[in-house]
């Protein structure tokens, strides 16, 4: 089955499955439009220093940072192998064309020639396979992406141009997957690194459109025009090197302060607002802000079964029952929605399940009392020595939604439920999660697939689990909408998860800031961004 992309005229598709995975993103296209306002007609300029700030800086290794604020500038460091485009098509990119089998379990990539990373080495089918091999050999820390990949038999090499990826298991989302920038290809010189060495210096090495030349670690990095570039996604507007000289990516932990500095001129393009400052944007002259919830999963609590009272259904559904959402939004910006699935309404995936969604703080607390749940001295409600007390863990891009978090700790006090949050390190947070050592992490998913859910929920449920596996055999996109509806109705009903809303996590940037090109993961393509400053 194979996939040949043109600039213009009918796409061609030959099998159901490649059709599917493109069809099942065009669906986003009607969540919004691709690109800045003002950018239509202008002429774009050269040169300028994009200034972007970002919440959560771990280091610049794209394969480690897997939240969408944090990835936005790594996108100029790595290419991928197809680019998923905005209207949720896959186009040439890396690779020129590419197979799938119809179960799923083989992609093959034809590599485009003359390719190579900004240190030199050439980028052909023995570079992507070390790269791909390198994240694997490194396993739980690179855990995200490791399951992106998913059951992976092997990768084969037949010539210098072609690489074979090889499944135990169908996976009908890999190639979703591999246009992601987490899983943007890296030069053999990197992929020699060990995990640790890849977080330090000026280690990654990509063939993107910029390369890395000052890293100030939790600070920030600098990236620098590669003037050589010529390999751009077959949609970019731009397909030669850069128009900006360079973009300084900078850490600054108050969103207040960064939102100042953004309508001070400071800075260009944020990521992470907080809700008066989405408001302000929204109706901005100056300011564009993006309003589409980004297409992976609502906002909320994701529930750890394992902790006591909460390995029982019923204490799970009263504390979903016991989120007055109405109130929540109220706290939040004018431009959060309410959530009607697990999914976000841009995903491609999302069927509307508002039914499975509401709040009724009697019968709440009915089932609290039911289960054998009893207030204590201090109100806490107590059972067989456990309290329902449980923490809320989270990272730095998480900060800003704290006032809406504390809305939700009022209302379950009003039940008899504690309710502590807490904001980690990246170090700190992955350890925690690893060992289990929370009652709820904050989570979201960015990548619009039924995989964004999964890789949340996998392992919590056998039922569970065996829709996953079916939505991952399934070449059909309609095959795969209707299991994604039943794999997100057990996580709503079961109480896996407690969706609070469909967050707008937008960027917001200056209207001298012109992006003409988004990725349908809302990703601005770097190669095309130019500043109107003169």
């Amino acid at each position: 089955m194979k996939r040949h992309l043109r600039r213009s005229g009918p796409r061609r598709t030959s099998t159901a499955l490649v059709a599917s995975l493109v069809s099942a993103a065009l669906l986003l296209s009607a969540c919004g439009t691709g690109g800045s306002e003002a950018a239509g007609s202008e002429d774009p300029i050269q040169g300028g220093t994009l200034k972007y700030r970002s919440t959560n800086v771990q280091s610049a290794d794209p394969a480690a940072n897997t939240g969408y604020g944090p990835v936005i500038p790594l996108r100029g460091l790595v290419d991928s192998l197809v680019f998923n485009a905005y209207d949720g098509s896959f186009e040439p990119w890396l690779a020129t064309e590419w197979t799938v089998d119809e179960t799923a379990t083989r992609y093959e990539f034809t590599l485009r020639e003359g390719v190579t990373f900004s240190n030199g080495e050439v980028l052909d089918a023995a570079a992507v396979k070390t790269s791909f091999d390198a994240l694997r050999a490194q396993g739980a820390k690179y855990a995200v992406v490791n399951s992106w990949i998913g059951n992976l038999k092997e990768i084969t090499t037949p010539d210098a141009q072609t690489v074979v990826f090889d499944f135990n298991s169908p996976n009908s989302s890999f190639l979703q997957a591999v246009s992601s920038t987490s899983l943007g290809i890296v030069a053999p010189e990197t992929s020699a690194l060990t995990f640790d060495q890849r977080q330090e210096g000026l280690s990654i090495i990509g063939s993107g459109a910029f390369t890395l030349t000052e890293n100030r670690g939790d600070e920030g990095y600098t990236l620098t025009r590669r003037d050589d570039y010529a390999w751009a996604p077959a949609s970019a507007e731009n397909q030669g090197p850069a128009y900006l000289d360079a973009i300084e990516v900078f850490t600054t932990p108050d969103n207040s302060i960064a939102a100042a500095e953004l309508r001070a001129g400071n800075l260009d393009l944020i990521h992470n607002t907080e809700p008066a400052d989405k408001t302000d944007f929204a109706a901005s002259d100056e300011i564009t802000i993006r309003r589409e919830p980004l297409p992976g999963t609502a906002l909320g609590f994701v529930v750890n079964t394992d902790v006591p009272g909460l390995d029982d259904v019923d204490v799970r559904r009263a504390l979903a029952l016991g989120v007055d959402r109405e109130a929540v939004l109220e706290r939040a910006s004018t431009i959060d929605i309410a959530p009607t699935s697990a999914f976000t309404a841009s995903n491609p995936f999302y069927t509307d399940q508002s039914d499975l969604i509401s709040s009724d703080a009697d019968e709440a607390q009915q089932l609290l009392d039911d289960a054998g749940w009893e207030p204590a001295a201090d109100g806490i409600r107590e059972k067989d020595g456990n309290r329902l007390s449980f923490e809320l863990i989270y990272g730095a891009s998480t900060v800003s939604h704290e006032p809406n978090i504390a809305v939700v700790q009022s209302q379950w006090k009003d039940l008899g439920v504690e309710l502590k949050f807490n904001s980690l390190t990246p170090a700190e947070l992955n350890q925690r999660q690893i060992a289990g050592d929370y009652a709820f992490t904050w989570a979201s998913g960015t990548r619009p697939d039924t995989d964004s859910l999964r890789t949340n929920y996998k392992g919590l449920d056998p039922e569970l689990d065996a829709l996953f596996t079916q939505i991952l055999a399934e070449p059909d996109f309609e095959g795969r909408k209707a299991l994604a509806a039943e794999a997100s109705e057990l996580v709503l009903t079961e109480a896996y998860y407690i969706p609070l809303y469909d967050f707008i996590q937008p960027i917001a940037y200056r209207n001298t800031t012109k992006i003409p090109t988004f990725e349908a993961s809302h990703i601005p393509w770097l190669g095309d961004v130019w500043l109107d400053k003169a």
